[in-house]
């Protein structure tokens, strides 16, 4: 038994800084161990899984998956909620948190793999981790060889998964034009707006700032796009970072989010939640693809059985309030169309 928590990740891993992001506003001593080849085989024979990231708690229990983690901390540590106390609030921040943890992580992948300069960097980096070489120690020769043989192996995974999720080179009018939106509506809520829903950061915040941490903000060309579109994001993130639960104000009495929160939830429901309502009927149906149409021309994706689990958790958080409760959120979020989704059967 320890008096911290361990986290196994790499530094350029979307949910791995979801979770270092929330660790640290919580305030709980956690140890970052990158998850190298040498130690991959124990981690992932005691965890029961190769995803990232991994928490060892100090008592020894081994966690995965980001949202669990996230939830688990939640209920150990309730001085320091992520969840805002009021319906229409937590079930808006259950809804912003899946769209951040399943959609935008296509674009994640499409910039990283398939743009040089963000190969180099951003893939660079997930190889030096994955082989435990500190990211500013100088190579030579074999060591260059190394690591872009190790990231060969990383892309040639993230490519298969790019393409079987629409990310792929093909989709590239589509994963700019849809990120360069994504951007805009952010930058116009940030100018006015601390956090994604107030003024103090919630659980969907955690996932956009891994996001930005291991991608956005890290790699050049979205890195790029932000500074013309959307410098809002960068404060942002410079906010969330140095935020921390013990000096936050406290929760708003009025269970309301800023009006300019309304184009995200409606920039959600027409994207996000289109894929889930098709995927949800083509998994019903047994079928392995999908058809989606966002403005750029019919593509085909793979079903996703995970994020129709992810999206019926999500609904599970709007039917297990009471009446009254429910009433108030449909009341608010009905008319943005983020809620249609949410009430398709559960199939898995």
């Amino acid at each position: 038994m320890h008096d911290r928590f361990i986290v196994y990740g790499v530094e350029a891993s979307y949910f791995t800084r979801k979770v270092l992001a929330l660790f640290a506003y919580k305030g709980l001593p956690t140890d970052f161990r990158r998850k190298t080849l040498m130690v991959a085989p124990e981690v992932e024979a005691k965890a029961g899984t190769r995803l990232m990231p991994v928490v060892v708690t100090p008592e020894g229990e081994w966690l995965w998956d980001s949202t669990p983690i996230a939830l688990a901390m939640e209920r150990r540590f309730p001085e320091s909620p992520v969840l805002p106390p009021t319906p229409v609030l937590q079930v808006t921040a259950r809804i912003l948190e899946d769209f951040f943890d399943e959609w935008p992580t296509r674009q994640a992948l499409h910039f990283r793999w398939y743009y040089a300069a963000d190969r180099e960097h951003g893939g660079g980096s997930v190889a030096r981790d994955i082989l435990g070489i500190a990211q500013d120690a100088p190579l030579d020769a074999e060591g260059e060889a190394m690591v872009e043989k190790a990231r060969m192996s990383v892309e040639s995974w993230a490519t298969r998964t790019a393409q079987a999720i629409g990310a792929d080179a093909a989709a590239q009018d589509e994963m700019v034009g849809e990120f360069v939106r994504l951007v805009e509506i952010l930058d116009q809520h940030f100018a006015e707006v601390p956090f994604l829903l107030g003024d103090r950061p919630t659980l969907p915040d955690f996932a956009l700032a891994g996001g930005l941490a291991a991608h956005f903000l890290y790699d050049p060309t979205p890195r790029g796009l932000i500074e013309r579109h959307g410098p809002q994001l960068i404060a942002y993130q410079e906010r969330l970072d140095a935020a921390r639960a013990d000096s936050v104000p406290p929760w708003s009495e009025n269970d309301a989010f800023a009006e300019t929160l309304a184009p995200l939830l409606q920039h959600v429901a027409l994207g996000f939640h289109s894929f889930l309502k098709a995927n949800h009927a083509a998994l019903a149906a047994g079928q392995k693809e999908v058809t989606l149409d966002l403005g750029y021309g019919a593509r085909r994706l793979s079903t996703r059985r995970y994020t129709e689990r992810t999206r019926a958790e999500t609904a599970a958080a709007l039917a297990g309030l009471d009446a009254a409760a429910r009433e108030q959120v449909e009341a608010v979020l009905e008319p943005l169309g983020v809620l249609e989704a949410l009430r398709l059967p559960v199939i898995l």
